[in-house]
């Protein structure tokens, strides 16, 4: 067998194939190994944040807050439309939810650009991720709603 025929075998040959196999996107982590990671960077971070700072403390508070208070207040209205009777109208009592849920958000957002602006950042992308879970299905059944009864009219 010449070289050439050679290589062509050896390159067509799945076990003689040096690459690693490619990690799948749910199962892939469980293949890293951890103790081998370069953690200085992450530990450098870490240094500046105290968790035992009580504005931190009142922020992941207020951070954990909102999403739930808007949500349980949203369906509430939605089942007794009681704000909209204290306030006159679904308008106003919309806009002065809205009001709320911004100053709570202002309220939330003092660590400005710091590795603890940071941290609570995550923290807060996790929390409307969590919010939005529940949110989601609660939209759309008032959707639902909404042209079930548009076709009955």
């Amino acid at each position: 067998m010449s070289d050439s025929n050679a290589d062509a075998e050896r390159n067509d040959s799945p076990a003689t194939d040096n690459h690693p196999a490619l990690l799948d996107c749910c199962g892939g982590l469980n293949n890293v190994d951890y103790s081998k990671m370069d953690l200085t960077l992450m530990e450098a971070f870490i240094k500046h944040i105290n968790v035992y700072d009580s504005r931190l403390c009142i922020a992941v508070i207020a951070i954990l807050f909102n999403p739930l208070f808007w949500n349980v207040v949203a369906r509430w209205e939605h089942r007794t439309r009681r704000l909209s009777g204290l306030f006159g109208s679904p308008y106003l009592a919309c806009c002065c939810l809205g009001f709320v849920i911004i100053l709570l958000n202002i309220y939330r957002s003092h660590s400005g650009a710091s590795p603890v602006g940071l941290i609570l950042t995550a923290i807060v992308a996790v929390a409307y991720k969590v919010a939005i879970s529940f949110e989601g299905p609660f939209t759309e059944q008032i959707y639902r709603e909404r042209s079930l009864r548009h076709k009955h009219e």
